[in-house]
């Protein structure tokens, strides 16, 4: 009988002990690491802004219409809290404590608006939040197909873009960009596509003047 009670006994501290183990294994887990994506302005001067005619006088070119980043759409699999880096050609990496702060896609719309608007004439850019009021815009939506970064900070993008105009035709086109990686990237990968939005920017911001 006490034999029988010993066992039990004993038992029983083993349970305790591997219960405590496993509580202590999860304390020691790493803290969730959060991040965002940052605007980055661009090195070169926004053009000036384009004078209203004076009055009485024939105006040789109509005002360009204001742009506002309207719906921007991205890939099923980079529509997560977690950060998705690439790991191989048919492979992605889901981390598990390093997280976006916001949706992935509010952050883009709002870099995208504020890259844009250092690029352009001032008043030519709406902020992405902004209600629509009775002036006319145009509208620059975003499909982003492909938003990765790997181990060394490389950044690869793929979107594709339209801007619409009020009662006219749409235009439409795509856009590819790479960000070299580098021997060191740490927690730098959400700078590293701060980087590539701004370079995408760039680009953008070069068709609104053209439209």
């Amino acid at each position: 009988m006490i034999q029988a009670w010993l066992r039990r006994a004993a038992w029983l501290g083993c349970c305790v002990l591997l219960g405590c183990g496993g509580l202590l294994g999860c304390g020691t887990s790493p803290p969730t690491r959060f991040y965002i994506l940052n605007d980055i302005a661009s090195p070169a001067a926004a053009p000036a802004p384009v004078p209203a005619p004076a009055p009485g006088s024939v105006a040789t070119a109509p005002t360009p219409l204001a742009v506002q980043v309207g719906r921007v759409a991205i890939a099923p699999e980079l529509d997560r809290p977690e950060l998705v880096t690439r790991s191989g050609p048919n492979r992605v990496r889901v981390a598990d404590f390093e997280r976006w702060a916001a949706p992935l896609a509010e952050q883009i719309r709002r870099v995208l608006a504020v890259d844009l608007a250092s690029r352009l004439a001032p008043g030519l850019m709406v902020a992405a939040d902004e209600p629509a009021g009775s002036e006319p815009r145009r509208t620059l939506s975003i499909v982003i197909d492909e938003f990765y970064g790997d181990d060394s900070c490389a950044v690869s993008l793929r979107a594709g873009w339209s801007l619409t105009r009020p009662n006219a035709a749409s235009l439409h086109g795509s856009e590819q960009l790479q960000i070299p990686g580098r021997a060191s990237c740490g927690e730098q990968l959400p700078a590293a596509m701060s980087q590539a939005l701004a370079a995408l920017a760039d680009r953008l911001a070069q068709v609104i003047v053209a439209d």
